[in-house]
């Protein structure tokens, strides 16, 4: 177990405290930054922290807490610091990730629904109730001015956005620990352990039911090489947007971190990374920066959102682009109106400054929608890829099973043919040899005959029952087809043929539209009956593809040549035998790389004729070899020949 491992299943039965440790964090800050002293304002922070520090144990009770607190804050009649309520705000972002990672489900929506309630209300307490003010012009609207109205609805949107995307980020955590569910506690799943992120959310143990089938992955696991080019191509961008961005602002270098930290992250959590996207774009609207060059950040991690997010954030990713175009068209809108003084002449204006809102919107919408259809296109592709891939392994594995079948099955109409033989050899021999017994007193001239005969039989039968011990024999197997109809199967029961047929084979090729050339050369039927029985069928099934997959508008050639001993000794020689030469003209070059129908192009279909052809010479003792040479289709056998006067 690797010390990280250790640590983790060390520390599980202690993560119950982590929520209280934020809550004594958050309480500490309060006291730093200055403590309250309404009685309204200091429950309300109790009840935060509180609601902070049941979040896991309680969700339910956690989620009334921060809805009795704002309530209390609410009803508090003085203004509070800046510092009180970025701790509050800080308060609910974590309750409301709490809550939807240990929340049911119905908890979960009704968080969802919280953060978009509560960010208006929050809001209202930055604005109206805090030290947060917004200038006071143009025109005045129930007691407000029109700035001050605007201010509030674009701060009620940026908090909405960080409550929504804090939710997310719970929801996706409890997703991904559904997932988790059915592994031991800290253990390993599908052979990895789970992230930090994960175990420190996960529930403890208690029992998670989850029926969405698409579960997200919320930490994805990188390779090393994935992992350091992501993290040198975050700095590199935090470099070149300092470079070529603006400096002279601490707020500036923050937002530019912010984004280099969710370029970092976009393909390991795309949905952390998105997250972190709308914080940055949130500090830098509420900072008063305009386009940056960071924002390149945003289609950066928009296109990881749809390239490497599960359905729901490729979903948030896309539903961010619209939002996001909406939000940025928005204030760039205002921050213009405001710098040009539009609001002193709104009458007048009015019409110019929401043509430049639509504008600006339909740009934005453009290129944040293309960036992450383009994530999506390139997810595609890759899942295309790996499908043809998967396709094409598959196809070699058929092919393989495929070529083991075709195999066995030759192996057993080989025994077939081979037992035909020898049971007639011996059904000679046991004849003569009582035939030479009845007629020793008689005739014992036919004695001599007899014998002659026997031995004969025997040697030839010898070489026969050397080939069939080499296989054993299955049920039930079909010879392959006619020559003019190659698919029609025949049975083995017959006379076996031999190399005397092959004429008639040949007749038969060429009625069926191929002209074959037949030439025979030496003592071609100096053969066994198992050498010939090959021959024959290897010549069968060269000329049969020849029709079927060849050119017969060009005739085909079979050569029959005897070849002699090469003259050598030893385990080396080469003994006497037959050597079979078929040669086709082959339809085109596609079919060249395909022994038979239906290959796919990318990967060649085996069909039965080679393997049974190679295995029938392997058997008769012999070597084949096939393919194609020079736009021609040429099938190359040896089979050896058999001893002088060993023939039936």
């Amino acid at each position: 177990m690797s010390s990280r491992r250790r640590l983790l299943s060390a520390l599980a039965p202690h993560r119950w405290v982590l929520e209280p440790a934020l809550a004594v964090v958050l309480f500490g800050a309060w006291f730093v930054t200055g403590l309250p002293f309404d009685i309204a304002a200091a429950l309300a922070l109790v009840f935060y922290c509180a609601a902070v520090a049941l979040s896991r144990t309680l969700p339910g009770v956690a989620l009334g807490l921060i809805w009795v607190a704002v309530l209390l804050e609410l009803t508090e009649q003085s203004s509070l610091r800046g510092s009180f309520r970025v701790i509050a705000a800080i308060a609910v972002v974590v309750a409301l990730v709490g809550v939807a990672s240990h929340g049911g489900r119905v908890l979960r929506w009704l968080d969802l629904a919280s953060a978009i309630l509560l960010a208006p209300a929050t809001a209202y307490l930055f604005t109206v109730r805090g030290d947060l003010k917004f200038p006071q012009f143009g025109p005045v609207i129930g007691g407000y001015y029109t700035s001050q109205g605007v201010g509030f609805l674009l701060m009620s949107l940026l908090l909405a956005v960080i409550f929504v995307a804090a939710w997310l980020l719970g929801f996706l955590v409890a997703r991904q620990r559904a997932a988790q569910a059915g592994s031991a506690e800290g253990g390993v799943v599908g052979g990895q352990g789970p992230s930090v992120l994960v175990w420190l959310a996960s529930s403890g143990g208690a029992e998670v039911a989850e029926d969405d089938a698409d579960r997200a992955q919320l930490v994805r696991r990188l390779t090393r090489t994935q992992l350091t080019v992501d993290i040198v191509g975050a700095v590199l961008f935090q470099v070149f947007c300092l470079l070529v961005g603006e400096q002279d602002r601490a707020a500036a270098f923050l937002v530019i971190t912010v984004f280099a930290v969710a370029v970092a992250l976009r393909r390991m959590s795309p949905a952390v990374a998105l997250s972190l996207a709308w914080l940055a774009a949130v500090l830098q609207m509420t900072t008063g920066h305009s386009i940056l060059v960071s924002d390149l950040g945003v289609l950066i991690v928009l296109y990881a959102t749809a390239a490497y997010g599960d359905r729901v954030v490729r979903a948030a990713g896309l539903i961010s682009a619209g939002i996001g175009a909406f939000v940025a068209a928005l204030y760039l809108t205002v921050t213009a109106a405001v710098a040009q003084g539009y609001y002193d002449l709104l009458s007048s204006q009015i019409a110019s400054v929401a043509l430049q809102f639509a504008f600006l919107f339909v740009v934005s919408v453009t290129v944040l929608g293309l960036s992450w259809v383009l994530g999506l296109l390139v997810r595609t592709w890759r899942n295309a890829r790996a499908a043809r891939r998967a396709r094409d392994e598959a196809e070699l594995v058929r092919d393989r099973a495929v070529e083991d079948v075709v195999v066995e099955q030759e192996r057993t109409r080989i025994a077939r043919d081979m037992h035909d033989v020898v049971a007639h050899s011996l059904a000679v021999v046991i004849a003569q040899a009582d035939g030479a017994r009845y007629a020793r007193q008689s005739d014992p001239d036919a004695v001599d005959e007899a014998l002659a005969t026997i031995a004969s039989t025997a040697r030839s039968a010898l070489g026969d029952v050397r080939v069939l011990l080499a296989e054993l024999r299955a049920s039930g197997p079909t010879g392959p087809g006619l020559p003019g109809d190659p698919d029609r199967p025949v049975a083995h029961d017959g006379p076996q043929p031999s190399l005397a047929d092959l004429e008639l084979t040949v007749d038969h090729i060429r009625s069926a539209g191929l002209d074959v050339r037949l030439e025979r050369t030496g003592a071609v039927e100096r053969l066994g009956s198992a050498q010939q029985l090959a021959a024959y069928r290897i010549v069968q099934e060269a000329l049969t593809n020849a029709l079927r997959h060849g050119d017969t508008s060009r005739p085909a050639s079979v050569v029959l040549a005897e070849e002699p001993a090469d003259g050598g000794s030893g385990p080396g020689a080469r003994p006497p035998g037959l050597v079979i030469t078929v040669r086709n003209t082959m339809r085109d070059s596609i079919e060249s790389t395909s022994t038979g129908p239906g290959g796919t192009g990318s990967v060649p279909r085996v069909g039965h004729g080679l393997p049974g052809m190679r295995e029938r010479a392997s058997l008769a003792g012999g070597s084949l070899t096939a393919g194609p040479v020079e736009g021609e289709f040429v099938v190359s056998a040896f089979l050896p020949g058999a001893p002088v006067g060993a023939t039936t």
